[in-house]
């Protein structure tokens, strides 16, 4: 098995050319949660042939969960996060040859041990070649259909139950805000439309480059990700790379941080959630913008007036704060 270059990615459904009716709603519907924390997705898996429509990273094809999931460190080193399979692992006179792109060649022992792993996954790895096929968990005979889908949906025992951490610093309408953006209950554009609001478009209105989901406006956003790029240095965090709203949260325990650093931590997610949702707002209504790194401060600023306020950490000082804002735990 050969192994060129370097590499990375991320992915939700297959959404090909080809791809009609009932699957293009689907892809649509694919981010949202169902009753027992897995998402639609979660449910479709990729059975490899030339691997054209299936991504190396964040579709379900070598194991049961995405790449990404299984092999973090490596993922974090990939610059392609969307990359196919096609363009990572080909098949020449009967050896596989892998091709990476990664930023930095793997070093560290958490990152040379995946990558042994992940090229023992492969080496072990067979197919048939052919096109790629897409097989649905939610049935026995990996056939999808409405009724099933439906069926699955309906086991829901809570169905709004959300898995968020409630304690906190900040206050009750940002937690509130934060749980309805985790079962996607918020008004965004795209939402608003389905529901039958006349809007001229559905762009948001952070970045207009892409339609204004729930998911789109936290996890893939430029406009929100520079913000998190800034609090990710602020706080001294490993890269974000989240593909559900669920994942911010998640945040707290990479790396596992003890619990009043998480507690600070989860407050200041929910500030910074907070802050784009009332950027956003205000851009709408009342036609104010503000740059990322304005954002960025008013989070600090935010945060900083709340756990003074709403906590045991009274002595927190402000020029530490903006330093550093885990250094006073």
């Amino acid at each position: 098995m050969g192994c060129h270059g370097s590499s990375r990615i991320w992915t939700m459904l297959p959404c090909t050319s080809s791809a009609s009716g009932c699957w293009k709603q689907i892809v649509k519907l694919g981010e949202k949660k169902l009753w027992n924390g897995r998402s639609h997705k979660s449910y479709f898996f990729g059975v490899l042939g030339d691997g054209a429509t299936i991504n190396f990273w964040a579709d379900s094809w070598l194991r049961d969960e995405p790449l990404r999931l299984t092999y973090p460190h490596l993922f974090r080193l990939e610059k392609n996060k969307w990359v196919k399979v096609a363009s990572r692992l080909q098949v020449v006179n009967d050896t596989k040859v892998l091709t990476w792109d990664w930023r930095s060649n793997p070093s560290s022992y958490d990152e040379v041990n995946e990558l042994f792993q992940l090229l023992d996954d492969i080496y072990n790895y067979s197919w048939k070649g052919g096109i790629d096929k897409w097989l649905w968990k939610g049935d026995a005979q990996g056939a999808f259909s409405v009724n099933k889908a439906k069926h699955l949906i309906s086991l829901d025992p809570q169905p709004y139950l959300s898995h968020m951490k409630w304690k906190g610093w900040v206050p009750l309408k940002c937690k509130i805000m934060v749980w309805r953006a985790i079962i996607n209950r918020l008004p965004s554009r795209v939402e608003l439309i389905r529901r039958g609001v006349v809007l001229p478009c559905d762009s948001c209105v952070l970045c207009n480059s892409d339609s204004e989901t729930i998911l789109h406006l936290f996890t893939g956003c430029l406009f929100s990700a520079e913000v998190w790029s800034r609090i990710g240095y602020w706080c001294r965090l490993e890269p974000i790379f989240a593909f559900d709203v669920s994942d911010l949260l998640k945040m707290v325990n990479i790396p596992p941080k003890s619990k009043y650093l998480k507690y600070v931590l989860r407050g200041i997610i929910f500030t910074t959630m907070w802050e784009l949702w009332n950027e956003r707002n205000t851009r709408i209504f009342k036609g104010k913008r503000r740059r990322a790194m304005e954002v960025v401060e008013s989070i600090k600023s935010t945060s900083f007036f709340w756990i003074r306020n709403r906590s045991r950490f009274k002595g927190l000082k402000w020029l530490v704060w903006c330093k550093y804002p885990l250094d006073q735990m």
